[in-house]
């Protein structure tokens, strides 16, 4: 990406991603609501802006799910897939979620996420540097 012309960001171009962070200085400063043409996408890069269209789920709804490409293949979403609901389905699972994962729970479970921890990076002690998706979050249990 240059630092002149025309801001560009392309969530599959793979130069971006190995330092996105130029590309999002200048997207907040020249391009808040930014349009990719290419892939026919919009991006927000302003916290506050994010911050406000959260709220407003009937404009910006989470309904057909975070990923572009299964936006654009008009995927039908089975229900009960929380990131991917509005209210008041989304707001329904939601409380349901929140009874089970309280700070009690979640608290109980720091001995157990504390010895994972030590058991998956301890090979990593003498490591220079390591891709963390490789070594480590790929075995993060799911449940």
């Amino acid at each position: 990406m240059s630092r002149s012309g025309p801001v560009y960001w392309d969530p599959f171009d793979r130069d971006i991603a190995g330092d996105p962070y130029p590309v999002y200085q200048r997207l907040r400063a020249e391009a808040p609501l930014y349009y990719n043409d290419r892939h026919d996408f919009y991006a927000l890069s302003r916290h506050e802006d994010i911050d406000r269209c959260l709220t407003d789920w009937k404009t910006f709804s989470s309904a057909r799910g975070p990923i572009l490409e299964i936006i654009k293949a008009n995927v039908e979403i089975p229900p009960g897939t929380l990131l991917m609901e509005d209210p008041p389905a989304h707001d329904i699972h939601r409380a349901l979620l929140a009874r089970v994962f309280t700070p009690r729970w979640v608290t109980s479970l720091e001995p157990q996420v504390r010895d994972f921890c030590r058991r998956s990076l301890d090979r990593l002690v003498d490591v220079d540097s390591f891709d963390l998706m490789a070594e480590f979050a790929n075995e993060v249990p799911c449940a």
